[in-house]
């Protein structure tokens, strides 16, 4: 018996990627999607951060700035603070969370790269062409085990 049909996968915006097969060009949009989701959380947490220091900074000077109702203030913001930090580390774990998936998605294309990328049985230039054009459509390396 044959098959009836066959699924057909279509890649989301990615179609002039300069990859030979279907899996890579559905991997490396995997990968494109985490890693841009890892970096807005990253930049997530840097603002959490920077809010957090501007809150801690406001409650030490509010009572010399304001020295009639700057206690009362620095108590409010003291609540604030309490309320950020539990976000920011919520934040946080995400962005570890994140990062271990991008990582190991990252390490997972670098090792397609490395063993499986095209079908030519002569040498080509397809990997280096493919990482050329990575590092200067999206600015990631694939070059190395480690992003950046």
């Amino acid at each position: 018996m044959g098959i009836l049909c066959q699924p057909i996968f279509k890649t989301k915006g990615h179609q002039n990627l300069p990859v030979l097969s279907l899996r890579m060009a559905q991997l490396f949009s995997e990968f494109l999607g985490r890693y841009y989701a890892w970096k807005t959380a990253k930049l997530q947490e840097t603002l959490e951060l920077f809010i957090l220091l501007v809150l801690v900074l406001s409650i030490l000077f509010l009572p010399w700035l304001l020295p009639g109702s700057g206690l009362i203030m620095s108590t409010v913001m003291l609540v604030l603070v309490y309320f950020t930090t539990r976000h920011y580390l919520a934040v946080s774990e995400r962005v570890n969370h994140l990062y271990v998936n991008v990582h190991i998605l990252h390490h997972h294309l670098i090792g397609k790269l490395e063993v499986g990328f095209c079908d030519h049985l002569e040498p080509c230039h397809c990997v280096e062409n493919f990482r050329r054009y990575v590092v200067m459509e999206y600015n990631i390396s694939l070059y190395s085990g480690s992003l950046s």
